[in-house]
């Protein structure tokens, strides 16, 4: 995203006292249903990203810069698998969520379209520009009128870990219909 040289003097103009780990959460887990592990090597947008742990793993993805900003293509990035777990996870809570509220559905499918942009200009951790995050999520369900499609989308949306991750934090639109 930055130059070598650009990276470097931001770096040596920037000092950040360590810090210890921290946890911030709205609300604590109870109980945990299971813990998936990843791991990105590199340190930058360009490496590889792999799944590890005894649950899953062997998912192994290398990364690469947008073509929009020097990437070659062939490779993925964070946002592309931010869309493909909040598309999963969504699609999941939309099914539990019609089922517990007794609305019969049939096949559904969810598009997620997450963008990287720019926010402001201003200084964020010693980098001259703050990026943020935006996501739009399409749905379609079989069997269902549009009506009925959006009310379980949006039953969804107050469900969904990812939407409750991301509420108040970065833009997500949410439509729906029926087919």
């Amino acid at each position: 995203m930055f130059s070598p040289a650009l990276r470097r003097a931001l770096v040596q103009k920037t000092t950040v006292a360590p810090v210890a780990a921290r946890s911030f959460a709205a609300a604590p887990l109870k109980k945990v249903i299971f813990t998936a592990h990843g791991e990105a090597d590199a340190g930058t947008r360009e490496g590889n990203v792999k799944s590890f742990g005894e649950h899953h793993g062997n998912l192994s993805l290398k990364l690469e810069k947008h073509p929009a900003h020097g990437g070659k293509g062939g490779g993925t990035n964070p946002e592309e698998l931010f869309s493909l777990g909040y598309a999963a996870c969504f699609n999941g809570a939309l099914r539990l969520c019609a089922e517990k509220n007794g609305i019969k559905i049939g096949d559904s499918t969810v598009q997620a379209a997450t963008s990287l942009g720019v926010v402001s200009e201003e200084m964020t951790a010693g980098v001259p520009l703050r990026v943020g995050l935006a996501v739009k999520l399409d749905v379609e369900i079989a069997g269902v009128d549009d009506a009925t499609a959006q009310k379980c989308a949006d039953l969804a949306h107050e469900f969904c870990p990812y939407s409750r991750a991301t509420r108040d934090n970065i833009t997500v639109e949410v439509s729906a219909k029926g087919k």
